[in-house]
């Protein structure tokens, strides 16, 4: 794992605004109880992301991060009271589906260069909202390929338990197998669940994804290697969903025409 770029994170940064109180069906929460459903920030980011497209979530303690990033991205630079981690992925064709239906209703915002990261900044910006009525400080940052500064969010993914390294540059996720893909993470001032810990699905595979371990590290991820994968094939990306990934341009030519 290695953590790469040249200068601070971009913040969207939130200030700690009490808590609401709210009633639960059975009964008066507590302001105890409330507290801690309200301030872990893992639980509060999935229940955010909820039917997004973005819903694969998971977290570390932030000392997990700061034993491995340099000095410029652990959080005594980036954010000196985070708690935590949490970062957020997309799987399978859903998230595409809801891109489709959103911009459908208007075909000319197919016109912009990169609409799948705007409305993935849409999506995290739920996240934002969640944590802020929840007064929860937090930095936020993307995975977005023209985002600055990049940080490897390949790491950040294998630190929290999201995927293992595949023998093709790709983390492979125990359900998803190589149809998914990282969008976001947040820092925060709250509580998060640990790492998760799943199988290690290239443990123990003969690779067929690449003709063998032999070629590990010498195949790129394209789609046919991709689909070769033994795990998550039924989270395989929609045809125009693969088109777009791997040639934008030509791709958004053909949605704006319809």
């Amino acid at each position: 794992m290695s953590f790469f770029g040249s200068s601070p994170f971009s913040l969207r940064e939130t200030a700690a605004a009490g808590f609401p109180w709210r009633r639960m069906r059975t009964g008066l929460c507590t302001q105890a109880t409330f507290y801690a459903l309200s301030t872990n920030a893992t639980a509060i980011l999935r229940d955010a992301l909820a039917g997004s497209g973005v819903e694969l979530v998971a977290s570390c303690p932030i000392e997990a991060l700061d034993a491995l990033a340099p000095e410029p991205f652990r959080s005594t630079s980036l954010m000196p009271t985070a708690k935590g981690l949490v970062v957020v992925g997309s799987a399978g064709p859903a998230l595409w589906r809801k891109l489709r239906c959103h911009l459908d209703v208007d075909r000319a915002k197919w016109s912009e260069a990169h609409p799948l990261d705007r409305f993935v900044a849409d999506v995290l910006a739920r996240g934002d909202a969640a944590l802020t009525k929840s007064g929860i400080r937090f930095r936020r940052f993307e995975a977005a390929f023209h985002a600055t500064p990049r940080l490897d969010f390949v790491a950040m993914a294998e630190l929290v338990g999201l995927g293992s390294p595949g023998p093709f540059g790709l983390l492979i996720h125990a359900e998803h197998g190589a149809w998914w893909a990282l969008r976001g993470a947040w820092m925060v001032d709250a509580e998060v669940d640990p790492p998760m810990s799943p199988s290690r699905p290239c443990v123990g595979c003969l690779a067929p994804c690449i003709g063998g371990w032999k070629n590990a590290g010498l195949a790129q991820a394209t789609p046919g290697v991709r689909a070769r994968c033994v795990v998550g094939q039924q989270s395989r990306y929609d045809d125009e969903q693969i088109a777009y990934h791997y040639d934008r341009v030509a791709t958004l030519q053909r949605l704006q025409r319809g």
